[in-house]
């Protein structure tokens, strides 16, 4: 990553340009609630990319016991198909490998081929699914985990 760009911890003061992001992101966003529960969490892990100062992407998700599980990623539209979210993502599985997880978890909509992708491209497998698990518009969602013990 270049010195114009660099990881952050996520805290309120980030949450408009999140939100921002969210919205231009998903067909259903998570709520300002959704995010504040999550960055008052002392289990979660809740980062940010910042390239030239501008927040352009975040990831949260939150451990239990020696997991962890990926709540939220996303880049926004004018900094996506760049190599940002592998960026995102693998910052993610270090941190969250560093502070003794050993295997990260998520969900992810069947159609949403590209963060499939990413994901696959990490490590990840296809563990399950979970039928008609998003509204809005309707979709299943695909179980995934990846081992990050040896990240």
């Amino acid at each position: 990553m270049s010195g114009e760009s660099r990881f952050v911890s996520l805290g309120p003061i980030h949450l408009h340009r999140v939100m921002e992001i969210e919205r231009g992101s998903f067909a259903n966003p998570w709520s300002e609630a959704d995010f504040y529960y999550l960055l008052a969490d002392r289990d979660a892990l809740c980062l940010g990319l910042l390239h030239y100062g501008e927040l352009i992407g975040y990831a949260m998700g939150y451990f239990a016991d020696r997991d962890f599980h990926l709540a939220n990623l996303a880049v926004d539209s004018a900094y996506r198909n760049r190599g940002w979210g592998g960026q995102l993502l693998g910052q993610m599985l270090r941190v969250a490998a560093e502070q003794g997880a050993s295997c990260c978890a998520l969900e992810v909509r069947s159609a949403n081929r590209a963060a499939r992708a990413l994901y696959r491209k990490a490590g990840f497998r296809v563990v399950g699914r979970r039928a008609a698990y998003y509204s809005d518009p309707p979709d299943d969602a695909v179980l995934m985990e990846c081992n990050i013990e040896i990240l």
